[in-house]
């Protein structure tokens, strides 16, 4: 190995590492705030409660949503997948690609069955106080088809596959909500472990040392700018869910009423919509670190 491509190699290991750090922590932080303190448990029981105010009139897309998350359609997600890394012979791309979709899932199971802990804390709540749903299974499967197809799309789509792709997502979380099957803050989890485990699939190829794509545009280019707008959108976003929520959680009496809890669900819904996009730009991000640590070693090489 050159010592450009070694020092190539070693800057994406380093920004590699420190995004998904940044991922992780994100993790712990939201299952410690939302399973293990006192006032994100009645946030996310509130918030429970005002979706399923909801749910009776938008019962028939709530369905149709979490109808189309299946293990079929985790089967369909690998195949298109395989499909499109062969035709642009992109093997490695592809076998990190579904490696996200089974890392994500498979952690996704063992955390919510078997690692994770949620703690009777004394807080009346409408579903089980010691049943762990963190993380959503099926936010995972929804936001884990996105990844691993941003993954192996030509670089010129990956903005377009990651908003629309994204949106699917965030709609599946807020239907698992609707439904009564998840909490806000189990969505928000499995939002960040699959961008976890997206950042360890760049960190496998950049190791690895095949890239099949050239650098990102700029900074200053039209996807730069759209990448900048979704994070101002996002951080705005994520101020307003989070002051909502800690109103609904401050003042007990509006807390109990249902302008109260339609106030938390709609404080869920932002959150979760936050997150999403977060996800989605430190993904961005990996694979624009990932695909620049290869074209460098090759120019310098």
């Amino acid at each position: 190995m050159s010592i450009d491509r070694a020092g190539a190699v070693w800057g994406a290991r380093v920004r590699l590492g420190l995004l998904a750090g940044a991922f992780g922590i994100g993790l712990v932080l939201v299952y410690y705030l939302t399973v293990r303190t006192v006032p994100g448990r009645v946030f996310s029981d509130t918030s429970l409660r005002g979706a399923l105010l909801t749910s009776s009139s938008l019962r028939g897309s709530v369905d149709a949503a979490l109808n189309v998350v299946s293990v079929a359609s985790l089967l369909g997600a690998m195949a298109v997948v395989a499909v499109i890394a062969l035709l642009r012979l992109a093997r490695l791309q592809g076998v990190a690609a579904i490696g996200i979709l089974v890392g994500a899932n498979g952690s996704t199971w063992l955390l919510k069955n078997v690692l994770l802990v949620r703690p009777d804390l004394g807080v009346d709540e409408i579903a089980p106080a010691t049943l762990n749903s963190l993380p959503s299974g099926h936010t995972t499967a929804a936001f884990s088809a996105v990844a691993a197809l941003i993954f192996v799309v030509p670089r010129q789509l990956r903005l377009v596959t990651a908003t629309v792709g994204g949106g699917y997502a965030a709609l599946t979380a807020l239907a698992t909500m609707s439904a009564g099957w998840h909490r806000a803050g189990d969505s928000i989890a499995a939002f960040l472990l699959v961008g976890l485990w997206t950042t360890l699939a760049a960190a496998a190829v950049v190791l690895a040392g095949v890239s099949a794509d050239i650098p990102d545009p700029e900074p200053g280019s039209a996807a730069g700018a759209v990448l900048r707008w979704l994070g101002a959108t996002a951080a705005g976003t994520f101020i307003l869910g989070i002051t909502l929520a800690g109103a609904v959680v401050a003042v007990e009496p509006v807390r109990e009423s249902s302008v109260g809890s339609a106030t938390a669900f709609a404080a869920g819904a932002l959150l979760i919509a936050a997150a999403a996009a977060v996800a989605l730009i430190g993904m961005l991000r990996a694979l624009t670190v990932m695909d620049r640590a290869e074209a460098a070693a090759v120019t310098r090489g």
